[in-house]
């Protein structure tokens, strides 16, 4: 019995790695999942290697991925002390200079608290010029990325019947790569840079009242988002479903036809045809899987530089609030809900990244059991 498992097992490798050898990984040869991976061996970092490893059954290390999760955004956030020295400094000053030398209510006290507007808002400025053009990159980083991974994980679909479901997706990932990653980068960053020209304007000048209109560029650019984002998951969770019922009825039949019109040989054919597709579903999860951690380790090192600096700027508008001016920290926070913005233009990127993913995943896997 024992010597019947090993042989099973033994050929189940063999199969799981014919199937992996049949994929073109050219197109990923260079990359690497960007998520320390946890198994016999350490070094395991490139595409194959974790498709590889995850069909036979290893994991991640939890432990190690959250203390290395943790230890880089400590990291992030002890290099955040220029940011925070850059808003701390002139505030506690021209608190100084404002209470004890100049008095209140004179006009030089007003000409030192609009010299410490302009010297708070400059760091902040260039903080989010810097986050702009962090997160393009990112976006940048992150299409092309599953533009390379996202044909393998279509292919192995292909592979286990789902034909009409692939022929579906394969539009859907020039969508994603394109409008929705076109309406992110270019619509709503500068919708971004908009909302801290006119939060800039409005905190420099104070009768400018601009508020609500910063508020109202915000509003669109978060509307817009969650807009383009519904309309596609929505028309790709229908779609999806609907191809994924035609090709297991389209794979019952095939299975059928072989297994009783083929004489004599059908049902070997038949119960090959069933260890291949189930091969190639174990396959297909693995990359989805190594999709998936490939995704986080791109968006991991923005997401938690831009959450630190968010951070930073609100535990600053904390720290500040009992000697600055109420102006001040309002500026602050505004900027810091700024920042935000980046974080979740990233997030809805990845997000619709995320679930086309666990949509080819499931579209699979439904494939196969209604066959």
């Amino acid at each position: 019995m024992a010597e019947q498992m090993i042989e099973a097992e033994a050929g189940l490798e063999e199969q799981l790695n014919s199937v992996i050898d049949g994929l073109d990984f050219s197109a990923v040869a260079g990359d690497t999942v960007g998520i320390t991976w946890s198994g016999e061996a350490t070094d395991k970092d490139s595409i194959r290697e974790v498709v590889a490893a995850i069909s036979r059954g290893e994991t991640l290390d939890a432990d190690a991925l959250l203390s290395s999760v943790l230890n880089q955004f400590l990291h992030e956030i002890t290099g955040k002390g220029r940011l925070m020295l850059s808003l701390m400094l002139p505030v506690l000053l021209m608190a100084v200079l404002s209470r004890l030398i100049c008095g209140q209510g004179n006009a030089l006290s007003g000409m030192c608290q609009g010299a410490c507007m302009t010297v708070v808002l400059i760091p902040m400025i260039t903080q989010v010029i810097g986050e702009l053009e962090s997160t393009k990159e990112t976006i940048v980083s992150l299409t092309g990325q599953m533009e390379r991974m996202l044909p393998l994980l279509i292919t192995l679909l292909t592979a286990v019947g789902g034909s009409a479901s692939s022929a579906f997706f394969h539009p859907m990932v020039v969508m994603a790569s394109g409008s929705m990653v076109f309406a992110a980068r270019e619509v709503v960053l500068r919708l971004v840079i908009c909302v801290c020209a006119v939060t800039a304007v409005n905190h420099l000048c104070g009768g400018a009242h601009l508020t609500r209109m910063a508020r109202l560029l915000r509003s669109a650019a978060c509307w817009l988002l969650g807009v383009s984002f519904t309309v596609f998951i929505g028309t790709m969770s229908l779609q999806g479903v609907c191809s994924a019922s035609i090709d297991g009825i389209v794979i019952r039949a095939a299975k059928y036809a072989v297994d009783n019109f083929v004489p004599v040989v059908g049902g070997m054919f038949s119960d090959t045809m069933d260890t291949l597709i189930g091969c190639t579903l174990i396959v297909k999860n693995a990359m989805g899987v190594t999709c998936v951690l490939t995704l986080c380790g791109v968006l991991l090192r923005p997401m938690l530089h831009t959450l630190s600096s968010v951070a930073v700027m609100k535990l600053s508008a904390a720290l500040l609030e009992p000697v600055a001016q109420e102006r001040i920290i309002l500026a602050i926070g505004d900027f810091s809900r700024i920042m935000v913005l980046f974080l979740i233009t990233m997030l809805c990127v990845g997000a619709m990244y995320f679930l086309l993913i666990v949509q080819l995943l499931l579209v699979g896997n439904l494939t196969v059991l209604l066959r």
